[in-house]
């Protein structure tokens, strides 16, 4: 069941578009039941987490990252999210961190170092 759920978010892809708030919402609730069907798959809460990132709340969409994580630490795509959502939260520091345990598991994760450059540029400005 849950991954007939998570195909649906997946499939309608709404987490990427804008303006598309009533569908997220609706995917949230889709993410709901598929993380209480099955609490202890990650990928319920990094899917919750980027429909949350989409609504721009940031810091709810932080606790699913970390959620995500904590039910597997080898999950770089939800370091990911939550470098990205500490970045928009301009909590600079706590995404290099991430970026930084990105690289240590993957060096060659070019994303993480693109990111992490931009971070540190605007330090440098």
């Amino acid at each position: 069941m849950l991954k007939i759920l998570l195909s649906r978010v997946i499939k309608n892809n709404y987490s990427r578009k804008k303006g598309k708030s009533e569908e997220v919402e609706g995917l949230l609730k889709i993410c709901n039941k598929a993380i209480k069907s099955n609490p202890h798959n990650p990928d319920g809460y990094f899917k919750r987490g980027n429909l949350k990132f989409e609504l721009g709340s940031y810091q709810d969409a932080i606790k699913d990252y970390n959620m995500a994580i904590r039910l597997n630490p080898e999950y770089l795509q939800a370091y990911h999210g939550r470098a990205i959502a500490k970045d928009k939260s301009s909590y600079y520091n706590g995404a290099i961190a991430d970026y930084n345990l990105i690289l240590k598991k993957d060096p060659s994760d070019l994303l993480a170092h693109k990111n992490k450059d931009i971070i540190q540029q605007k330090f440098a400005e």
